[in-house]
């Protein structure tokens, strides 16, 4: 029996899902998501963090979808999900922003876990 839960995420683009991931210090690869009982499944992105079990994204239609056994893993899929969407949007709106021609002044990360960036653009 598979204990694999699949979550659909508002994510998009798998090199910023990396790149959010790498910041929040996992290491990212690609392959197979280990889980109970030597099952597995094929992701874009795993990451490896239990000695058995992984944590995968793989593009599905035009979205990302989170996919684990969170059955035996000490992480809390919703609260893991959430640092990494945080971490996507602040990249996101890093990288339009530069697009745009703006630069980050100051970055302050807030008690309540919220970033607040200044940014400023010469005209």
């Amino acid at each position: 029996m598979s204990h694999f839960t699949r979550v659909r995420t508002q994510l998009h683009h798998l090199d910023t899902i990396r790149r959010a991931l790498e910041d929040l210090g996992y290491t990212v690869g690609k392959g197979d998501v280990r889980g109970f009982g030597d099952q597995h499944v094929v992701a874009d992105l795993v990451v490896r963090v239990d000695g058995s079990h992984d944590i995968g994204f793989r593009q599905i239609r035009g979205s990302v979808e989170m996919v684990a056994d969170f059955w035996e893993m000490n992480i809390n899929q919703q609260e893991f999900l959430q640092k990494v969407t945080q971490r996507y949007a602040h990249l996101t709106v890093l990288d339009q922003a530069a697009k745009q021609g703006f630069a980050v002044v100051a970055e302050e990360t807030l008690e309540d876990g919220s970033v607040r960036l200044v940014m400023q653009r010469w005209s």
